[in-house]
């Protein structure tokens, strides 16, 4: 699926005391300055479906990375200190998680993957122009569960999980290590990868809907769970709400699918 400042000659050296006190009090200030959010619409990924604890949302592969959104930032956002964005694992530690023999045998085994994330300033015509900021991280991502046998078959397999998830392993992912730039009111993100050595590691960027089930009885089959919130962001605003970037270019056909970020700056 595919963010306490505790009286001749004597009076005048407390005087002092106080001018170089109150000189002190700004300095300590600005090397404290506080971070905030400035865009997030993580709030729209649901938190449950069916029921059940969402493990997995709809997300875009890497043949369609660079993937990614326009994002407008609160005003005057102030300089980029991180993002975090939303993955899905399809990495089996054994076995391809669409031939129904995917086997993970410890919960918590993760493996390391590198993604880069790029922002940019937008163009005339929202292309992205630059980019102004670049991350590039390795990041430990846990392996897809084992597969779920139990699960009606699909074509993506048989799923993982009580709620027979067919896609990826939902987790997060932040990326730290930006060079201090302003940011812009607006930008556009976006996320790709490197080559891998292995065809069968695969990371996909998330998106806002959730996988709910599978009906067979339906055009689509594949059924989604809608974005929580009317998929309207925490903090920020979305100004292409029905499409997104894939290959570096923008597309349609987004809307209740846009891609999650929460953005940190500092002033």
């Amino acid at each position: 699926m595919n963010g306490m400042i505790p009286g001749g000659r004597t009076r005048s050296a407390a005087a002092t005391m106080i001018a170089i006190a109150g000189l002190a009090i700004p300095a300590a200030t600005a090397s404290a300055a506080p971070k905030r959010v400035v865009y997030n619409n993580l709030n729209t990924v649901p938190v449950t479906v069916n029921g059940l604890p969402d493990e997995d949302t709809y997300s875009a592969a890497p043949f369609e990375f660079p993937f990614g959104g326009m994002v407008e930032f609160t005003k005057r956002p102030g300089v980029l200190k991180s993002l975090t964005t939303d993955v899905d694992s399809f990495t089996c530690e054994h076995g391809q998680y669409n031939l129904e023999n995917c086997f993970t045998a410890k919960s918590n085994k993760k493996f390391h993957y590198e993604l880069t994330a790029k922002i940019y300033e937008v163009g005339v015509h929202n292309e992205p122009v630059g980019p102004i900021a670049t991350s590039t991280q390795t990041f430990k991502i846990p392996y897809r569960p084992t597969t779920n046998v139990s699960c009606p078959a699909t074509g993506e397999g048989k799923g993982f999980g009580s709620n027979c998830d067919v896609g990826g392993f939902l987790s997060q992912i932040t990326f730290k290590h930006f060079s201090s730039v302003v940011l812009p009111e607006k930008a556009i993100i976006l996320i790709t990868d490197t080559v891998s050595d292995s065809p069968n590691d695969v990371v996909n960027v998330g998106e806002q809907s959730a996988y709910k089930e599978y009906n067979e009885s339906l055009s689509e089959p594949f059924v989604a769970e809608p974005p929580l919130n009317g998929g309207v962001p925490a903090v920020g605003t979305d100004p292409l709400p029905e499409e997104a970037y894939v290959r570096g270019a923008l597309a349609s056909g987004f809307t209740d699918f846009q891609p999650v970020f929460e953005v940190y700056a500092e002033q």
